[in-house]
């Protein structure tokens, strides 16, 4: 696993990687001034924290106070964590997320009624803005999940899904297609 320090440095890299053709004084002034960059370092405080054992709660109510972001001490976020617009995320209790994955505004990762787990995102999952992923559900690596669609499912990866509930829209593979 990973140290805190390597998962934050990929997080910033990815965060950051549109810039890229800038110069390096040009990044860092951007790392500095970005909102995604001051999310990431408060969310990896926050787990570091977490980890330690140690109060969050402080971390935690700057990341609400600044970005309505509410994130729990048991959730497991990978390195390489991409929040393009850090506006009103939640992730529930036990929620994991993989590596290199992209969070836009609104989305909502978080336990069913009566369900003791959260949803597992994989490795390099889009979830669009307004994205809800209900329960204990799996997500598969490099799905992409349309804006404001909601999950309750497992979704296969490598394919795209809309939708309330959402819905495979197409499948790389034709024998990932989930009938309608």
């Amino acid at each position: 696993m990973k140290t805190p320090f390597a998962n934050l440095r990929a997080d910033l890299r990815r965060n950051l990687q549109d810039y890229a053709p800038c110069g390096l004084f040009r990044r860092i002034a951007l790392g500095l001034t970005l909102n995604s960059a001051h999310a990431v370092i408060l969310i990896r405080m926050q787990q570091w924290l977490a980890a330690h054992g140690l109060p969050t709660f402080v971390v935690s109510k700057l990341l609400f106070w600044f970005f309505k972001i509410e994130i729990s001490r048991s959730a497991k976020i990978g390195a390489g964590l991409r929040l393009p617009h850090p506006m009103g995320i939640i992730i529930g209790r036990n929620v994991t997320i993989g590596t290199d994955c992209d969070l836009y505004a609104d989305v909502r990762l978080v336990l069913a009624h009566g369900c003791k787990r959260g949803p597992t995102i994989g490795d390099g999952v889009f979830l669009g803005d307004g994205v809800k992923v209900v329960g204990d559900v799996r997500v598969g690596d490099r799905a992409v999940i349309g804006v404001s669609s909601v999950v309750t499912r497992d979704v296969a990866g490598g394919v795209t899904a809309v939708g309330i509930p959402a819905r495979v829209l197409n499948a790389r593979r034709p024998e990932l297609r989930i009938a309608a």
